[in-house]
């Protein structure tokens, strides 16, 4: 017999409703009463009972504050006490709070999840852009650094060459990935030597440090989709004055020195693992010692466009990926 706790740390939980939007068997439903120190309220347990420790819902917290507790009994009537996951192994702490609904924290327990996996996090160098990436990495036990921008091919081809040991993951988050848009040089020059690194790159296209400002990683609004409703550009983005849609990993493929390329997004569990999957094919090809891999990730700020965070979600599912279609583009 066994039955099952879930345990949710208010102090982390920023109420972004991730866990509630995914829960198969709705245990869980968003409180009247508890506020999250964002002003957003907190979800509350309604159905322990029937919980089966699926994980939906700790894979998807991008805050790292929930915990799943199984309890089973056996034949002599002792109870044991397992937590089936909590935050990635190699954590040192949780991430510091981001934004409700921020989707950074997710893709860095991801990359930790395969570092773990595979065995090599004791010889991983993973470094993030300023700034909300560094929530992710300085809160990981392995190596950790930080980088300006779109300047991560540049030291990431340093940290490789100079310790051909190491294994670099550069996660860049919106900042580093939309400032290609404007100086994609480093990253071009990495393409064409065909580097020996990793690069996780969050698409969230928006420069969040320049107040909402829409980045070419958007979707334009005279093409396919209607453009977001961002905080500094209210009619969203113009073709004429942003340019088209960048297309980072479809970019890749095409050189001749990338070994693997793929696009993944994090709005629900299955998506979450095959995402998890394209970064554990891109980091094995490092191992294998093939040449560039690059895993881009679409993620979410409900904080810019003035959206619910469950909302965002929809957003992509139902939108983004029309312009940013989902999958693997190289594979080698």
């Amino acid at each position: 017999m066994a039955n099952c706790e879930i345990v949710i740390d208010e102090q982390r939980c920023q109420g972004c409703g991730y866990c509630v939007e995914f829960c198969p068997l709705n245990c869980l439903e968003i409180s009247k009463e508890k506020i999250s120190q964002k002003g957003y309220y907190q979800p509350v347990v309604i159905k322990p009972e029937k919980c089966n420790a699926c994980g939906a819902c700790i894979w998807m917290c991008p805050h790292w504050a929930i915990e799943v507790h199984s309890y089973f009994q056996d034949t002599d009537k002792d109870v044991t006490g397992e937590t089936v996951t909590g935050p990635p192994r190699l954590a040192l702490e949780p991430p510091l709070a981001n934004c409700p609904g921020c989707q950074h924290p997710t893709v860095g327990r991801m990359a930790a999840e395969v570092l773990d996996e595979l065995g090599v996090g004791d010889r991983a160098v993973v470094f993030d852009a300023i700034p909300c990436n560094i929530s992710t990495a300085f809160g990981m036990d392995f190596g950790r650094k930080l980088t300006l921008d779109e300047s991560a091919p540049d030291l990431a081809t340093d940290i490789r060459r100079s310790s051909p040991e190491a294994i670099v993951l550069a996660v860049q988050g919106y900042w580093g990935l939309a400032d290609f848009s404007f100086d994609i040089g480093s990253l071009i020059g990495a393409l064409i030597r065909g580097e020996h690194f990793t690069m996780i790159l969050c698409n969230m296209p928006y420069y969040a440090p320049k107040y909402g400002r829409p980045s070419p990683l958007n979707e334009p609004a005279e093409g396919r989709l209607e453009p977001a409703t961002i905080i500094n550009t209210p009619e969203g983005q113009k073709l004429i004055t942003g340019g088209q849609p960048l297309h980072i990993a479809e970019l890749a493929a095409t050189f001749a020195g990338t070994s693997y390329s793929a696009r993944g997004a994090v709005t629900s569990v299955k998506d979450y693992q095959l995402t998890k999957d394209y970064i554990k094919n891109a980091v094995q090809r490092q191992l294998d010692g093939g040449g560039f891999s690059l895993v881009e990730v679409i993620t979410v700020c409900g904080d810019l466009t003035y959206s619910d965070p469950v909302d965002c979600l929809k957003r992509v599912r139902d939108k983004m990926v029309i312009e940013f279609p989902l999958g693997e583009f190289k594979n080698t």
